[in-house]
């Protein structure tokens, strides 16, 4: 009997262990879903966090994309402007030499004219010239761009961009702005020292060993002279839109580019200005300047010894216009 009561405790005994353990296992086993559980929630907080976090990065990408896309196409506009307007004046310049053409041959036919016309037209003479060594100058220098943007260190967009190039381009350019404007001129240069000015001129900024010429964060733009932006144009702007579309690139950098495009733009604008003054001072005097020379036309081949008070007063003040027209070929753009 006491054997049996033995083995009975003992049963009762391992039942108990075996229903505590049970009882463990079951705490723990919820505590490790409830931790689990935690855990999970947690994960799920970071994950949706990191996701708006990139979403948020993202749009300020995308924003910055569009300001920068933006801006270059306010640049564009601009210059658009300022190049109509650069090219205006140069006809206008080119319309102002033959009227004063005809009023040189008008004075020229009078018979005993003052002295002091000849001199008068002498410097006129040399104002008119003085403008059309500079249109020569600009059509040399594209010509040496050309050649110099052939090699390989010029690179595709620079050569395509001075292959494509009006010579009236650049002769307006370098009579609006003056010779000074490009710098060292390229047809004095060669080899090595040729390209990187041609390249300089072209507005593909200092070239780095191997570079491609192509200009980035506050040196965007920073073209050497004026003829580098007719001849860039939008050539150049094509290619910031191009490195524009690289995702990577630092907010502070594309920052950077956009403060610069603005900037720039803003000096197109200034100098869009100040040709158009120039412009319509031009037009004003060349205007004035024909309609004097239409009512003059009368004294062609007469003796300015028969002439009247007032004939000799109307000569004297076209010869006068013809100074003040010619002495505008001189001015340019700083």
């Amino acid at each position: 009997m006491a054997e049996k009561n033995k083995i009975s405790l003992r049963s009762i005994k391992d039942a108990a262990v075996k229903s505590a353990t049970a009882i463990d296992l079951g705490t723990a086993k919820e505590k490790a879903v409830r931790a689990g559980e935690i855990i999970g929630g947690k994960a799920q907080e970071i994950k949706d966090s990191a996701l708006a976090m990139k979403e948020d990065i993202a749009e300020k990408l995308t924003e910055l994309d569009r300001m920068l896309e933006s801006s270059i196409t306010e640049y564009n506009d601009a210059y658009t402007l300022m190049n109509d307007k650069g090219l205006q004046l140069f006809v206008e310049r080119t319309r102002s030499i033959d009227t004063i053409g005809f009023v040189e041959s008008l004075v020229n036919s009078i018979a005993n004219r003052p002295k002091s016309f000849d001199a008068d037209f002498e410097e006129i003479r040399l104002e008119r010239d003085s403008f059309l060594n500079t249109c020569d100058f600009g059509e040399r220098e594209l010509r040496a761009a050309r050649e110099a943007a052939g090699g390989a260190g010029a690179g595709i967009a620079a050569g395509a961009s001075v292959a494509f190039m009006a010579p009236t381009a650049a002769m307006w350019v370098a009579t609006t702005f003056g010779t000074a404007s490009t710098g060292t001129a390229i047809s004095t240069l060669s080899g090595a020292a040729a390209t990187n000015a041609a390249l300089a001129w072209l507005g593909g900024g200092a070239l780095s060993a191997g570079g491609g010429g192509i200009v980035a964060g506050n040196a965007l733009l920073a073209m050497a002279g004026p003829i580098g932006w007719t001849i860039a144009g939008a050539t150049l702007l094509t290619s910031i839109l191009l490195f524009t579309s690289k995702k990577a690139k630092l907010n502070k950098q594309k920052n950077e580019e956009i403060e610069a495009v603005k900037n720039n733009t803003e000096k197109v604008r200034e100098i869009d200005a100040q040709i158009k003054q120039l412009l319509d001072e031009t037009s004003a005097i060349r205007t004035g300047l024909a309609a004097s020379c239409t009512s003059c036309l009368p004294l062609f081949g007469k003796d300015y010894s028969a002439f009247s008070e007032e004939q000799k007063n109307s000569l004297g003040a076209l010869v006068n216009q013809t100074k003040a027209l010619s002495a505008l070929f001189g001015k340019t753009i700083a």
